[in-house]
């Protein structure tokens, strides 16, 4: 059936950009310089170029079915039961990922702000929001996240800006080290990381559908994991300059340190991480809003719901009891690595079948329609 078409191609940009910005930008400078030093940065461009193609597809397919959803057309090109089982197992997927974002935010939060505060009832109010706010339809829903898209990227660039006053050129050197220094496989292992990142790009699958020019939906999606990947290697090269790669891997959330050391000494504001961290808490909510939001909908699309909202409050226990799983931090950062690199070959993998299955389809059906030679006789 048409959807109404209520979503914007700015809408849709700004949704984006603002749901793969969450709680994995404390930790994935660590993370990718732990393992590519200063070619970490690099492996982060290299890893936004890989979101970008993964966006493509997913583009290539709105435009192909223009009315439908990545859940709906899914069911045309690999059946309904296979296609039952895919979905039913990105539901999981992003369910999960909703759940480690969650005990990440309670961890920050307990550690930074309110040390009192048991993890169990941080984790709890976010997920309380993100149920609530999950009910809305898709137009709410991109309304949402680009409401808070300004309120994300302009404090987090103003800190990286005057956090630079401290950098050091030579924490950089050398710029290229992914292509000499660094073994192939560890390059290939951090740009992994920082993929895993940018999953929430999917939304893009839903969202297509409800647009009113779905023919600009290609600049919308390129336009906001550039926005995105950006703000992730600034961060990462602000954190790389300031504290160089030893230094790096011995703390545990740099660019929270990065923005301890961002000062403004002529005015009011003498440390700026308590911004950054409502800035962060903001950009948090908005990313586990989208991928709980991506599992709702599968769930819905495989138990054929016809309203998703009867379901958001049932997935509500089970994100809760996912995120009290990880015993410590330590176990947390394992799970969330080892979750992300297995996750790739749903959200990526899945979309490219979908699309060689829609190619192999289309050349059949056009060479059924091409007219045949008739030869002729003397």
């Amino acid at each position: 059936m048409n959807k109404p078409k209520s979503v914007t191609s700015l809408q849709l940009t700004f949704s984006i950009g603002t749901s793969i910005i969450g709680v994995g930008i404390l930790a994935f400078p660590r993370i990718t310089i732990s393992l590519a030093d200063t070619g970490a940065p690099m492996t982060a461009v290299f890893a936004v170029l890989c979101a970008m193609l993964g966006g493509l597809v997913l583009v290539h397919l709105g435009l192909a079915y223009q009315d439908e959803t990545l859940f709906e057309y899914a069911d045309h090109l690999v059946g309904r039961i296979l296609g039952g089982v895919f979905l039913f197992a990105i539901g999981v997927y992003f369910l999960e990922l909703s759940a480690l974002a969650t005990r990440e935010f309670g961890e920050v939060v307990v550690t930074s702000v309110l040390q009192r505060t048991p993890i169990p009832v941080t984790v709890l109010v976010i997920v309380l929001l993100v149920v609530v706010a999950s009910r809305n339809d898709v137009a709410k829903f991109t309304r949402i996240l680009t409401f808070y898209m300004p309120i994300v990227y302009f404090p987090a660039l103003v800190i990286v800006a005057l956090s630079l006053k401290n950098a050091k050129v030579a924490n950089l050197m050398p710029l290229l080290a992914t292509f000499h220094d660094v073994p192939f496989q560890n390059t290939v292992l951090s740009t992994g990381i920082v993929t895993a990142l940018f999953q929430n790009f999917m939304i893009a699958g839903i969202v297509i559908p409800f647009m009113y020019q779905p023919q600009r939906a290609k600049k919308s999606v390129l336009v906001g994991i550039g926005l995105g990947g950006a703000l992730y290697v600034l961060l990462i090269y602000s954190a790389l300059s300031v504290f160089g790669t030893e230094e790096m891997k011995n703390l545990l959330w740099p660019t929270l340190e990065l923005a301890k050391t961002a000062a403004m000494p002529t005015f009011f504001l003498e440390r700026l991480d308590p911004i950054f961290l409502a800035v962060w808490v903001t950009a948090v909510f908005c990313a586990i809003y989208a991928a709980y939001y991506l599992s709702i909908q599968a769930f819905s699309h495989v138990l054929r719901f016809q309203d998703h909202r009867a379901l958001c409050f049932m997935g509500m226990p089970l994100v809760f009891t996912l995120a009290r799983l990880p015993s410590n931090i330590v176990d947390l950062y394992t799970v969330t690595k080892m979750w992300g690199l297995i996750g790739l070959t749903l959200t990526f993998g899945y979309p490219l079948l979908l699309f060689l299955i829609h190619l192999v389809k289309s050349r059949h059906v056009a060479a059924k329609k091409r007219p045949r030679r008739v030869g002729t006789t003397s």
